[in-house]
Order: C-alpha cells, then sequence, then structure tokens
C-alpha cells in the first residue's frame, strides 16, 4: 500500500475473514518492526478492526504474533466478534432484527438452507452476510472508536482513508464484503475507501479449506 504513510491523517485498516485478518496481522507486526519505541507508535494515526467469525486469531499469548520481544495481538477493542450470535436462534424470530429483512424472507427456510454452520462461516457465502448483518451495529461502533483513536493523535478530521481487505473463499469475507463497504461508506461518506479483495487460486489442490465453493 504505497499510500499508507503512519504520519498522515487517519487510516483505518478493516480485515474481514481468515484472509484479511492475515493480512492485519501481518501490517501489524511491520508496523512494530519500523516502530519499536511504544510511546512513538503509540502517536501512529492508524486504526485496526478485525472481523471474523472465529476468535483463532485472538488466542491470549500467540507467539505468532510476537515481534522483537513485544506481543503485537489485536486487542479486544479492535475485534468485532460475528460468530457472537445465535444463528439459529436469529433465524427462529427475524421479525426481532429489522436489520435482516431484506436479507431473509422465510427463517425456517433460511436455516435448513444454512444447516450446521462452523467456523469461517462454515465457507457459507450466505452465512456470512447473516451473521455480519446482525452485528452490524458492532462492526460501525469499531469502525469509530478506531477512527476517534486516530483523529485523537492526528488532530485531523478532514483526511480519512479505509483499507478494507478480504478473501473471497466463501465464507465470512466473500459473504458480507459488500455490507462491510456499505456500512463503512454510510458512516464516513467522505473517506477514501480503497478495497483490497483477494480471489482465491483455483489451480492449487484442494485444501481441507475448500469444501467445494469456492
Amino acid at each position: 500500500m504505497e499510500t499508507l504513510d503512519p504520519k498522515s491523517p487517519n487510516h483505518i485498516l478493516v480485515g474481514v475473514g481468515g484472509t484479511g485478518g492475515k493480512v492485519l496481522k501481518a501490517i501489524r507486526k511491520r508496523i512494530y518492526q519500523e516502530f519499536p519505541n511504544d510511546e512513538e507508535r503509540d502517536k501512529l494515526s492508524i486504526g485496526f478492526v478485525y472481523v471474523d467469525s472465529t476468535r483463532e486469531m485472538m488466542t491470549p499469548g500467540d507467539p505468532s504474533f510476537r515481534v522483537m520481544g513485544k506481543d503485537a495481538s489485536f486487542t479486544e477493542s479492535e475485534f468485532v466478534d460475528i460468530k457472537s450470535v445465535d444463528l439459529k436462534q436469529i433465524l427462529d424470530n427475524v421479525s426481532n432484527y429489522p436489520g435482516l429483512k431484506t436479507i431473509v424472507k422465510n427463517g425456517a427456510s433460511m436455516k435448513n438452507t444454512l444447516g450446521e454452520v462452523g467456523q469461517a462461516a462454515g465457507q457459507k457465502r450466505r452465512a456470512g452476510r447473516l451473521l455480519f448483518a446482525a452485528n452490524a451495529v458492532g462492526y460501525v461502533n469499531s469502525l469509530r472508536d478506531a477512527y476517534a483513536r486516530c483523529e485523537h493523535n492526528s488532530g485531523d478530521s478532514s483526511s480519512t482513508y479505509i483499507y478494507i481487505f478480504a478473501g473471497l473463499c466463501g465464507g465470512t469475507g466473500s459473504g458480507s464484503i459488500i455490507d462491510v463497504i456499505t456500512q463503512t461508506r454510510k458512516t464516513f461518506p467522505e473517506a477514501i475507501i480503497s478495497v483490497y479483495a483477494m480471489i482465491p487460486e483455483m489451480h492449487i489442490p484442494k485444501s481441507d479449506m475448500d469444501q467445494g465453493r469456492y
């Protein structure tokens, strides 16, 4: 990202799903390498928002987040856990979730279609979209919190750049990417938004993550 200057105003990095989380992790570790001093790093106007349906990257003390003796892990305030809701309960009571009324016409039918939803939204785009839609308010709140931290450091409310990273492999990322972009634009109508979406390589051998929906 050649346009990302840590000393310029308000950069918010959003990672959606496993691929997005891995990208944020790599960038975060790079920042810790280039700014090893805690006080200097805390002055950067760079915010992180990690959205996922699994807490795999939120394991306390994960050694893969260690950089030069420091822990670069995501904080709970930077994480939007969209799997914190009971999807079956939501589909049984769709009328209680007005934000889903344009997505779910028949809760019982949708529940039968989705079946069991495991990690990574079960690699099901529809499940990823429903999980995000049910947690859209949480995402917007995290996005605003990230902006507030950036604006506090930069002192500039006029320039905001938002970078969204996601994989299009069939689960959390591809299921929610359009709604993530929409909610981001509604929240920050003047921001410059860039989307980096990875399409899976089809010529490589089928992996454990590919459940036939790539």
